[in-house]
């Protein structure tokens, strides 16, 4: 079995103490939510030492690491990371989002960059991350799908066809009926269509609506779930409005068959 661990939009400041939306500091926020997963992953190998070997448990961050585009937000989500994830010898990935398109991320964080191409293979599923930063306007909230994406996971589906594939990206991928789809990902039924002419593509996941948002996805229903923010979180309705739920993350156990298993876990 594996434990896929989901934070997503840390929105992360130059300054540690500012605060934002829901008078909540970021950096105050993430420190709280990556505790708690440094507790849950040690009662995880507490709890089932014998079968550690069988079980990997892996953290993805999907996006939105900074909020304001500045080298120190960077700096202060790797110290957090030192300090709450890397000593349970986890391994740990990151996806891009909107407010990560700088040059910061790549310095930073690239090298834990998951991308479509260079998929992360764990016991019989194949996790794949897609890049949604928009290329025609850095400064645009709005995703874009590349078809260097689509053609890499193409070629990865189909010569892995008995192989569990789960996507993960920033953007949503359907209208959440909300404010937020006016930042939404440009060509998604791109994505739609593959899901439809490739069903071994068991789930997808992303962040950007700071909201556990459920759907199903193309003509074989796949799931399709949303991590809560790390930070404030965002209504789900037409016009703007920020939630009054706490800052969380996600816990996806990926079973051998198929199936995803997801918990939601506010901090």
């Amino acid at each position: 079995m594996i434990t896929l661990i989901q934070l997503s939009d840390c929105h992360l400041l130059k300054d540690k103490d500012k605060t934002g939306y829901a008078g909540i500091a970021p950096y105050d926020s993430l420190a709280r939510v990556l505790s708690d997963i440094q507790n849950y992953i040690v009662q995880e190998v507490a709890s089932e030492p014998e079968q550690r070997a069988k079980h990997q448990v892996v953290v993805l961050v999907t996006g939105d690491i900074s909020g304001d585009s500045s080298p120190e937000s960077y700096q202060h989500f790797i110290a957090l990371m030192e300090q709450h994830i890397e000593p349970a010898n986890i391994e740990w990935f990151v996806l891009a989002g909107n407010h990560d398109n700088n040059p910061y991320f790549e310095k930073y964080v690239g090298s834990r960059h998951l991308q479509s191409n260079d998929s992360l293979s764990l016991c019989n599923w194949q996790i794949h991350g897609m890049d949604t930063r928009a290329t025609s306007n850095m400064y645009m909230a709005a995703g874009e799908v590349k078809e260097s994406d689509i053609q890499a996971l193409e070629q990865s589906l189909t010569t892995s066809p008995q192989t569990n594939h789960l996507i993960a990206l920033h953007h949503h991928i359907l209208p959440s009926n909300s404010w937020m789809d006016k930042h939404s990902l440009v060509d998604a039924q791109r994505l739609v269509s593959l899901t439809d002419e490739y069903p071994q593509i068991k789930a997808l996941l992303h962040g950007h609506v700071h909201s556990p948002l459920r759907q199903l996805i193309g003509k074989h229903n796949t799931p399709s779930y949303s991590s809560p923010s790390t930070c404030w979180q965002w209504e789900m309705r037409p016009e703007f409005g920020v939630s009054n739920e706490a800052p969380g993350y996600q816990v996806m156990k990926l079973m051998g068959d198929g199936t995803v298993n997801v918990t939601v876990v506010r901090v």
